[in-house]
């Protein structure tokens, strides 16, 4: 590689001789790369180096090449007037350059493995004396170039220029048979720039808190690597559910934010940890989430990206203060607790419960979270309460009347969850309204009622009258779809003053969560 001096802008002069073949380089560095084959990908990005006032960095190499000796100074002045200086005659050490035919030196710009520049190009400012003359040359569509120009003419200026190219490089060199004398030829090479094609994907791999595979909340790690083996690596994106949510761009172009300023301006590797927040971070809800995990390149080629299912429930947020070792609770029935009960559909249950710590301590100002699920093979749990602990760590909680159910009660402390479940069955209780309670014989009583929730459509209902002391059913009802239900009996075989007790009677039915039920009697006069 070559050496810090080097790109400083060191002097060196090299020698070769025909007799032994060996090179003796007067220098600090030499800089040489392989080339490697990778997969074609059609991304590329700009490089600029050596611009005069505004980019000194380069990258190139000073190489020598033919099959003679040679006496030329290379000179590292980026970001000056003069650039990468080639000379026959150094201002401080003087000398007359003498050069075999074919022979020179050059500054060598190559891309890294797995790219290819697409296109390059670069100003020279060159003297051609003696027999030397300024000439570029490449591995791509152009080949070896030699710029118009005069033997003798003391300041041309020229473009080189290449494409599809693995190297490219300026040269100072003899083409005068046996050799060159020169006292002032030279060439200088300045804005050097390149459109780099990135020829490999970059990979992504991820672990952590994150992918557990467990139901998370709150902050979790997620770790994500890429490498690339083209320009570096340069983006990791973290999309949930198709928004972005984090992302990082740790390679940007450096030079006007536009171009870079090395061949290979990105990392081979790459890791970044993120600390995910899935309340409050962006595209995150309840439930699962499609994550994707994806890295880009300095060109811009995406990776194959990562897709995992990460189901999440915040539904109850992390409590303060000390963190809890126990959580007990139930339903209170006449002032005890109990983890199943049996309630009617007119009740409203009142859940009870303690949070303490490790010691046996009351925690106080605890967040603990009720959720329920009714009774019903496709419901879904949903969080119908949050309460906070009093200062002797119980709270108290009264909820809606309904159908029998399950509640779960959660504590969360961080990443610590404690749970305690109570069970409630619950016995319907229909409503029965009558049109009129006194009626004489030849006339007909109007019943409508009310079933509870849910799925209360299309329920079989039985309007039922008592005979002695039994329940005799005389007429079969439906529910419409908002669970109200009407019927008709008309009197015909009363004789007398006599007195009629009615009811309506629910049992149990597949589909609607509750245990089977009656409503409250109905008295009717009627008279013969």
């Amino acid at each position: 590689m070559a050496s810090a001096e080097t790109r400083r802008g060191a002097t060196h002069r090299v020698i070769r001789t025909r007799r032994t073949g060996r090179l003796t380089l007067i220098a600090l560095g030499f800089c040489a790369f392989v080339l490697l084959t990778a997969p074609r990908a059609a991304a590329d990005y700009s490089v600029v180096q050596c611009a005069p006032g505004g980019q000194g960095y380069t990258e190139a190499a000073w190489t020598p090449f033919g099959p003679t000796g040679f006496s030329i100074w290379g000179t590292n002045e980026c970001g000056g007037p003069r650039g990468l200086r080639l000379d026959t005659h150094h201002e401080v050490y003087g000398g007359t350059g003498w050069t075999g035919s074919g022979s020179g030196l050059s500054w060598r710009f190559t891309a890294p493995p797995s790219t290819r520049m697409t296109s390059a190009s670069a100003s020279l400012h060159y003297g051609d004396n003696g027999g030397f003359a300024a000439a570029y040359f490449s591995d791509g569509s152009t080949g070896f170039q030699v710029p118009d120009g005069a033997n003798g003419a003391s300041s041309l200026f020229a473009t080189a220029a290449t494409s599809s190219a693995h190297f490219f490089e300026v040269r100072l060199q003899c083409f005068a048979n046996p050799n060159c004398h020169s006292d002032w030829s030279y060439v200088w090479t300045t804005n050097f720039s390149a459109s780099v094609r990135d020829e490999s994907i970059p990979s992504i791999s991820a672990s952590g808190a994150l992918l557990s595979g467990s139901v998370v909340r709150g902050v979790k790690g997620l770790q994500a690597i890429t490498t690339d083996s083209g320009g570096g690596a340069r983006t990791i994106v973290v999309y949930v559910n198709g928004v972005v949510s984090k992302s990082v761009d740790f390679c940007p172009p450096d030079y006007r934010g536009i171009s870079y300023t090395h061949l290979k301006p990105c990392p081979s590797g790459f890791t970044e940890g993120f600390a995910v927040d899935t309340e409050k971070d962006p595209g995150w809800v309840d439930g699962p989430n499609d994550l994707t995990i994806c890295s880009t390149d300095a060109g811009g080629n995406l990776s194959p990206c990562l897709h995992r299912t990460v189901t999440v429930d915040n539904s109850c947020p992390g409590s303060g203060g000390t963190s809890a070792a126990s959580l007990d609770a139930g339903v209170d029935v006449r002032g005890k607790l109990s983890d199943r009960a049996a309630i009617t559909s007119n009740d409203y249950p009142v859940l009870r419960g303690v949070v303490r710590d490790g010691a046996g301590n009351s925690v106080s100002g605890a967040t603990v979270c009720v959720y329920q699920t009714v009774d019903l093979v496709d419901a879904s749990r949903e969080l119908v309460s949050t309460v906070t602990t009093q200062g002797n760590g119980r709270f108290a909680t009264r909820l809606d009347a309904g159908p029998s159910r399950q509640f779960d009660l959660v504590y969360r402390y961080n990443d610590g969850v404690l749970r305690d479940g109570v069970d409630l069955d619950s016995v319907v209780v229909p409503t029965l309204r009558i049109a009129k309670k006194h009626l004489a014989n030849g006339q007909a009583e109007r019943f409508r009622g009310r079933l509870p929730g849910p799925n209360a459509d299309s329920r079989a209902v039985a309007l039922q009258a008592r005979v002695g002391h039994k329940w005799r059913t005389f007429k079969q009802l439906r529910t419409e779809p908002d669970g109200r239900f009407y019927g008709k009996y008309r009197f015909t075989q009363t004789i007398g003053r006599v007195h009629y007790v009615f009811r309506a009677l629910v049992k149990r039915q597949g589909g609607y969560p509750y245990e089977p039920g009656r409503s409250r009697t109905r008295n009717v006069q009627v008279q013969g």
